[in-house]
């Protein structure tokens, strides 16, 4: 209930008179990881973002971006042997992210910026065990949803440019300002969520 009155919220910031608005949708591959002081054995994992958008303009070069995103995030985390990959932990965390963004464009140009809280929606732990010649021998998936915290705050920053006909493609570095953990093993370290994503979007009723 409580995501529902937020996500309402935040689409009433774009709606009402003035300049024109936009209902759009974007999707596409993220590369995340966990950033902090203690994570420096963490790789990156490829996950998927996609969802919705509403944009409003308050002039011709700014306006306000509201999006419902469903994301996986996570890390891999490798123990290697000789060289030879012996175990590999992959954490698989599946949020619905809620970025409200300043959006400024010119010429097709954009960038956007601004705060994102997300909510969790499942987690997941994954072990791989590994032969000696490194090949796959069984995987050990464990439901870790109760560990992490039901929200999370971060900061989203995009470039990107929209042709004409309303498709646009952007690069989005995503960052976490609150330590994930709040059950479990790992409740005591400090690991944030921190990412890469590749967005095709498409603007409804755009034009330029």
């Amino acid at each position: 209930m409580k995501r529902t009155l937020l996500v309402m919220f935040c689409l009433a910031l774009v709606t009402g008179t003035g300049f024109a608005q936009h209902l759009g949708f974007k999707g596409g591959p993220t590369y995340t990881t966990f950033s902090g002081a203690d994570t420096d054995d963490y790789k990156y994992r490829v996950g998927y973002t996609g969802g919705l958008y509403l944009q409003k303009h308050f002039s011709s070069l700014m306006g306000i971006q509201v999006e419902a995103l469903y994301t996986s995030k996570g890390a891999r985390r490798e123990t290697t042997v000789g060289g030879t990959l012996q175990t590999a932990e992959v954490f698989k965390l599946n949020y619905i992210d809620v970025p409200v963004l300043l959006h400024m464009s010119a010429s097709g140009l954009f960038v956007d910026l601004g705060p994102q809280v997300s909510f969790i929606s499942s987690a997941k732990y994954e072990l791989e065990a590994h032969s000696n010649n490194g090949d796959k021998v069984v995987t050990t998936k464990t439901d870790v949803s109760d560990n992490p915290y039901t929200i999370d705050f971060g900061y989203v920053g995009s470039i990107g440019y929209r042709a004409g006909n309303g498709l646009g493609l952007e690069i989005r570095y995503t960052g976490g300002l609150k330590k994930i953990d709040d059950e479990g093993p790992f409740v005591k370290q400090e690991r944030r969520n921190a990412g890469f994503s590749l967005l095709l979007s498409y603007n409804l009723g755009y034009s330029r």
